[in-house]
């Protein structure tokens, strides 16, 4: 079997507020193949962004992870500061849901992009502007966006060019969270579009997205996050033809190609400690077992689902 580039093991996040503690992501054991894209799918508050942040090295203050997160061997939590800046940027890149608050306003679009890479030293100060341009060619802008500050550019051209500098170093790792949250249709398809060529590039992307629809238009993998937990993982066309987890099944069903059928309840609250499966108070399907079911099963090769169902 292929060794894994990312790769976790028993990952619990939780975050120490003055409420007390909250619960954000819980025994979570995946692995993310090389070349690939995984989307990360779930409701707000189901842990995605935050596992996101873990593999990236930037949990808040307030945060402690258990576990293991490793990425090509490297164990990844717990490491220093310097060892992070040796990584970051160069082996893993971020690419945040907020271009208006992630691109300083101080700076023009090609100082933001080739920043990086002048402190590494891959190219000259006198050279960043051509850096620039073509980074901004590869997400579909015009090299001239780069003498642009973030505040003259539409929202979509934003987040392309937050992309850019995602990628400024090229990384073999991309995380991109809600990279098409409130665009328009047509900065939409631009942006689903730069996915499918950067994974074509190489590029292994985690996808963190709500947008069940651009995850079946460019994953390869699908994994379900519900109330801090992985409650399935799979190939996408086998997700897609047969949802097994009963949140898999009405995530789906709610979609607006499948009829828009919203699933009744509410979800788990941050606050209580996940016990079993944390769909069962919303579950049709729901029995007295599901309240200590913490194993994943695996029916097929490639799946996982945390249900007794199967």
């Amino acid at each position: 079997m292929t060794t894994p580039l990312v790769a976790m093991h028993d990952v619990n996040i939780r975050f120490n507020t003055t409420r007390g503690w909250g619960y954000a992501v819980t025994a979570v054991s995946a692995d993310v193949r090389a070349n690939t894209v995984t989307a990360i799918i779930g409701e707000s508050g189901s842990g995605k962004s935050v596992l996101g942040a873990a593999v990236m090295g930037l949990l808040p203050n307030n945060a402690e992870a258990s576990g293991s997160i490793t990425y090509a061997g490297l164990e990844l939590l717990g490491l220093t500061d310097r060892e992070w800046d040796q990584i970051r940027g160069i082996e893993l890149g971020w690419v945040a849901q907020n271009p208006a608050s992630s691109l300083n306003p101080v700076y023009r679009i090609d100082e933001l992009i080739s920043e990086a890479a002048i402190h590494r030293r891959r190219i000259r100060r006198r050279d960043k502007r051509r850096f620039a341009a073509d980074l901004l060619t590869k997400v579909g802008l015009p090299a001239a966006t780069g003498r642009n500050y973030s505040f003259e550019l539409s929202g979509g051209m934003a987040q392309r060019a937050l992309i850019a500098v995602g990628i400024g170093l090229d990384p073999p790792l991309l995380i991109l969270d809600e990279p098409t949250k409130g665009l328009d249709p047509a900065n939409y398809d631009r942006i689903r579009d730069a996915i499918m060529d950067l994974a074509g590039e190489g590029h292994t992307i985690m996808l963190i997205t709500h947008d069940v629809t651009l995850a079946e238009q460019v994953a390869d993998e699908i994994w379900v996050l519900y109330g801090s937990r992985l409650v399935e993982q799979a190939p996408k066309q086998d997700f897609f033809a047969t949802p097994l987890h009963p949140y898999s099944q009405g995530l789906l069903a709610a979609m607006p190609s499948r009829g828009l059928h919203p699933i009744p309840g509410e979800s788990p609250s941050f606050f209580v400690p996940p016990e079993g499966c944390p769909f069962v108070d919303r579950c049709p399907y729901a029995v007295a077992a599901c309240h200590e079911l913490k194993t994943p099963s695996h029916p097929t090769e490639g799946r996982s689902v945390l249900c007794l169902l199967h």
